[in-house]
Order: structure tokens, then sequence, then C-alpha cells
């Protein structure tokens, strides 16, 4: 990495020359008046958080719901209801 320079006034009134310069370099030593006073670096890229998968709600619910009566069974709860009213 070499260094590159920016005065104050640089980064107030041409601050997308200085950001090019800071991504080109990795680091800017600031001058005030021709003195170097400050160290502008980058910081590291932040890790990605990973996003947990969505759940599949469609697949839960078919887990929850119970199974169909069989046809045998459907018959039988019938015929029990028939005559009861």
């Amino acid at each position: 990495m070499s260094n590159a320079t920016a005065s104050i006034r640089e980064i107030r009134t041409n601050f997308r020359s200085v950001k090019r310069k800071l991504e080109a370099h990795g680091e800017i030593v600031i001058t005030d008046n021709g003195v170097p006073r400050f160290l502008l670096k980058t910081l590291p890229a932040a890790p990605v958080k990973r996003r947990r998968p969505m759940p599949d709600y469609y697949a839960l619910l078919l887990k929850q719901r119970p199974r169909p009566m069989s046809p045998e069974a459907t018959r039988k709860l019938h015929e029990e209801n028939r005559g009861d009213r």
C-alpha cells in the first residue's frame, strides 16, 4: 500500500476523488496546512449474516392435519349417526 494524501479542503469539496483514492490505496493521510494530521482507513468488510430459511408452512400444516378417514370408517360413522335424529 502506497501512501495517498488528501487535504481537509479536498475532502470537503471533492469527496468522490478522495473516496476513489481510499478504495485504491486502503488508507489516506489527511493533511492540515501541508502537515500530516490524520490517517483515514477503510473498515474491513462486515461478515454477511445468513438468514435462516423460511419454514415450509404448508408441510407443517400437512404434518399436523389429521389423516382422512377411510371409506369404511366413514360409512360406519354415517350409519351410526343416521338414526339419532
